[in-house]
């Protein structure tokens, strides 16, 4: 399992590009805490360059749920909050960090790695690169 991060789900979402290839061939692979999507849900009118109807966004969202990055409750990882508020700069990455140290994963796929930089952190989990995703997750480049 690879955890993805608020960022990752955006990217899939926006473009056509290599998240969206990643994502996309390995459908079994990624994984969220139910907070990304409540955060890119309470955002939306930030990121929706394209006025979708709250009703279509939101069909759009619960395929990508259901389909290729699942959602993990907070009860799988509530237990490990505490910890990770106190080593994470960022609430809202919290719950990743959460859900990072509470099942076995290969790591936490962002494109901000800035918050999840400390050592604290780093030493306690993985974190990834789309490089470092693709030598996990190989894609046909074809």
């Amino acid at each position: 399992m690879i955890i993805v991060d608020t960022n990752v789900i955006m990217a899939f979402l926006l473009t056509k590009g290599i998240t969206n290839r990643i994502i996309s061939a390995h459908k079994d692979v990624f994984i969220t805490p139910e907070h990304c999507y409540n955060e890119i849900w309470e955002h939306r009118d930030v990121w929706n360059r394209h006025n979708l109807p709250d009703d279509e966004l939101n069909e759009l969202l619960l395929g990508v749920r259901q389909f290729f990055i699942y959602p993990v409750s907070e009860e799988v990882y509530r237990e490990n909050m505490d910890a990770a508020t106190k080593l994470i700069a960022d609430p809202d990455d919290a719950p990743i960090l959460a859900l990072a140290l509470s099942i076995h994963n290969e790591g936490v796929w962002t494109y901000d790695t800035k918050h999840f930089q400390t050592e604290n952190v780093r030493s306690k989990i993985r974190v990834l690169g789309t490089a470092d995703v693709l030598k996990i997750c190989p894609v046909d480049e074809s």
